[in-house]
């Protein structure tokens, strides 16, 4: 029987199969790297996922193609779980689909292998087609929007933390966020900045003066210093100022003479050093090629 002859060609290589598709991955894709994900985790997700496949080769009892109605319930958390561990290490959702359509080109790749003196199509072939496709494109539409799931639940979480901000502003002079290097947690800065300096009873001006400036320091250390470390901001708050730090860890720059003149109207980059120069009092940069980017943004307290 075709399927159960391949179920057994992928037990007993699974090891060098595991091994080839772990070379493809963290060679041709950027944002699998052992700095972000370590290997030795997909690879313990590479060899569960092959369990399931070769277990529903072997069961005869299953349906021909892949029911997504009958999944057993340890499959879904299994695959909610690969979701919500490549939104914590920051994989895009799009490298993480390049890597299961990778895994099932080096899985037929295995089975071309062991069926290269058969005849092909032949009904057989067909039912195993159906079982190999049928399980990998389920995997990949489960995997998909229990990733979106977990991304916004992530983005709700950071959003209920905003909730407590302003009772933690009554009590704490500091205060420390940490995000990833990703475009959408510059809005979670900027609700920050903005709860924060409406608690200190900063003008309506004032509020969105130091909300566009900070916006402008994350928006930069986001897409120039970008690194897997993400972005360190903290605010440190005395009674003559409201200073906050954006810490990037990327490839920094010279920051000899940025901002000083007015940007180009016209120009879609380079001007969020001036914007922030003059929104708020004190703008402080210090980088580092190669160690990344400090920008220190004070705005005075004035109590009448």
């Amino acid at each position: 029987m075709l399927l159960l002859q391949v179920a057994n060609k992928m037990e007993r290589e699974k090891t060098q199969l595991v091994d080839k598709i772990a070379r493809k991955l963290y060679g041709f894709i950027n944002s699998y790297s052992e700095e972000k994900m370590p290997i030795r985790e997909s690879r313990e997700t590479m060899t569960t996922t092959l369990g399931y496949i070769i277990e529903y080769l072997r069961n005869s009892d299953s349906p021909p193609a892949f029911d997504m109605e009958r999944l057993p319930l340890e499959l879904i958390q299994f695959e909610e779980g690969i979701a919500s561990r490549r939104v914590k290490y920051d994989i895009p959702l799009k490298d993480l689909l390049n890597g299961i359509n990778i895994f099932h080109q080096e899985i037929w790749s295995l089975i071309f292998e062991e069926l290269d003196d058969q005849p092909l199509p032949s009904p057989e072939f067909r039912r195993l087609q159906s079982r190999i496709d049928g399980f990998v494109n389920s995997l990949m539409i489960l995997v998909s929007e229990s990733y979106m799931k977990s991304k916004e639940n992530l983005i709700r979480d950071q959003q209920t933390a905003l909730m407590g901000w302003e009772e933690v502003v009554k009590s704490a002079s500091n205060i420390e966020l940490k995000i990833p290097c990703r475009e959408e947690f510059a809005a979670i800065v900027r609700m920050q900045a903005e709860a924060i300096a409406r608690r200190l009873m900063y003008s309506e001006e004032e509020i969105m003066d130091f909300t566009t400036a900070v916006g402008e320091a994350c928006d930069n250390a986001i897409e120039h210093g970008y690194s897997p470390r993400g972005v360190d901001v903290h605010y440190h708050l005395s009674r003559e100022e409201l200073v906050v730090e954006i810490i990037d860890y990327g490839k920094g720059f010279d920051p000899r003479g940025k901002g000083e003149e007015p940007p180009d109207p016209f120009a879609e980059r380079g001007r969020g050093i001036f914007l922030m120069k003059n929104f708020v009092d004190r703008v402080e940069l210090y980088s580092k090629k190669g160690e990344g980017t400090m920008v220190i943004l004070a705005k005075k307290r004035i109590f009448g």
